[in-house]
């Protein structure tokens, strides 16, 4: 990444890169705090609502979403996959859905910067919260392994 992902960057990044972020219909509704939006329409299960996997794609998807973009305002190179994760499904989904990545806290955020410059590798915690009809679905705690692959000039 030679440049910062901005929001148009973010959306060919997701639908270049993710496959099935094309089937489930991912739109990256902002950059700041990175938000992607699902259809119903493309999720939805046996029940009219949401399918389960479907918001935790989202979820998953937007903490590595903020973190790609958090590398490259850093002009940092590397590697991000959710490597655990703690659910809770609070109400089902009956509407359209979106997932929006909380930022981590400054002690985490500190402890990363310094794993990337000692062993070019750390984890992080991102909070997310998945909203449908303007409440609470899910919050997914997504645990992330950055790995640097190069510094960017």
């Amino acid at each position: 990444m030679a440049k910062p992902l901005d929001l148009a960057d973010l959306q060919v990044y997701l639908s270049a890169r993710i496959a099935p972020a094309r089937a489930l219909g991912l739109t990256v509704e902002s950059d700041a705090p990175v938000t992607i939006a699902a259809p119903l329409e493309a999720n939805v299960n046996d029940k009219g609502t949401a399918f389960a996997g479907s918001l935790f794609s989202v979820a998953a998807l937007a903490g590595w979403m903020h973190l790609m973009r958090w590398c490259s305002l850093r002009t940092l190179e590397a590697e991000v996959a959710l490597s655990g994760a703690s659910v809770q499904f609070v109400a089902p989904a009956r509407g359209a859905f979106r997932a929006v990545a909380g930022e981590p806290g400054a002690a985490q955020r500190e402890k990363l910067e310094l794993m990337l410059a000692r062993r070019g590798r750390g984890r992080i915690e991102v909070p997310i919260e998945v909203l449908s009809e303007a409440k609470v679905v899910m919050r997914l705690a997504g645990v992330y392994a950055v790995i640097l692959t190069s510094v960017a000039p």
